[in-house]
């Protein structure tokens, strides 16, 4: 059976309720916010799987929860690097050797796809003892954390700032995400009927994620991607995430 995925996108919301841009270049132009919530949406359209934080409305306890809320097999959060080093590595829930494989997996797909160096999975401890970032360490799936480059990096940076980088990134981490767990994606679309009176839109795949709109009877929509388990499509306009089953949609 295809394990149920979610990419989540790190930061996005501080504590506070405001703003919180995660790091930020050297010149102070770019944001990890801003870079890493494109490259999960093509890392989750690669995969076809559930895409979590886009629009940067929830903080963290907000997205632990949301995902405790669901019945994902596996959480990778996106996040981009500082502190003046250099390379890509991914840290994985202490013990697990599924969240070591997918560590390594995903960081000798980014480290190849740029040619920077590979440091390789890692786990991080507090001083307790217990894993120190909490979407690993508090999340019922196993979950990794992805620090995909150093934004403080001007030359690995360079490599983030198009939209074909970012890209390039997002299908190096699913790739590296079919390698180590086996998942399969969507490779052809297709379209869909509503034939319930309406459907809610929602902001990912889950009755969990907030709604963003609505699709009525009758209507026809291009589905771009489906989740793993393939119950939930994309709407390929780009708004949201529509129920597959068949007492709300038939496909055509």
């Amino acid at each position: 059976m295809d394990k149920k995925i979610c990419i989540i996108v790190g930061h996005g919301k501080s504590k506070s309720g405001g703003y919180d841009s995660g790091a930020v270049s050297r010149d102070g132009k770019y944001e990890e916010f801003k870079i890493a919530k494109e490259i999960a949406k093509y890392a989750a359209d690669y995969l076809g799987c559930s895409l979590m934080n886009y629009e940067g409305n929830l903080y963290l306890t907000d997205r632990i929860k949301a995902v405790n809320r669901a019945d994902y097999d596996f959480v990778a959060e996106i996040h981009l690097n500082a502190g003046g080093g250099k390379g890509t590595e991914v840290f994985y829930y202490n013990g697990s050797p599924t969240g070591r494989k997918a560590a390594e997996a995903i960081s000798a797909e980014i480290a190849k796809e740029f040619t920077v160096p590979d440091r390789g999975a890692k786990v991080r401890l507090g001083k307790n003892g217990k894993d120190y970032f909490a979407i690993i360490r508090d999340t019922k799936p196993t979950a990794i954390l992805v620090e995909t480059l150093f934004i403080d990096n001007n030359a690995e940076l360079t490599l983030l700032k198009t939209d074909e980088g970012r890209k390039r990134c997002g299908r190096a981490i699913g790739i590296g995400l079919e390698k180590a767990l086996g998942t399969q994606r969507m490779t052809e679309a297709f379209s869909v009927e509503i034939t319930a009176n309406s459907l809610y839109i929602r902001s990912g795949a889950g009755t969990g994620f907030k709604s963003v709109g609505v699709v009525k009877k009758g209507e026809t929509h291009a589905i771009s991607a489906t989740d793993t388990a393939g119950v939930w499509g994309r709407l390929a306009d780009g708004r949201g995430w529509i129920s597959l089953n068949s007492k709300y949609i038939r496909r055509i």
